[in-house]
């Protein structure tokens, strides 16, 4: 696993723009079939899901946890 914690800071950013990304994807799928840009909705799902990834493991190394039995505080 890669060490994550130098992107903490723009947590907020990510978010903002996975969210963003969501909201795109929305108004893609919401075209009828035949209007929809395939290759744009694959191109954009899979960097949804690595940018989803990458906030996953920097909220698992900003989490604290207890050094006794190691369960989140």
């Amino acid at each position: 696993m890669r060490e994550s914690s130098g992107i903490t800071g723009f947590l907020e950013i990510f978010e903002g723009r996975l969210n963003k990304m969501k909201l795109q994807l929305k108004e893609e799928l919401s075209k009828s079939k035949h209007d929809r840009d395939k290759t744009a909705i694959r191109r954009q799902l899979a960097e949804a899901r690595k940018l989803n990834k990458t906030l996953k493991e920097a909220r698992k190394v900003n989490v604290k946890r207890c050094p006794h039995c190691g369960e989140k505080l």
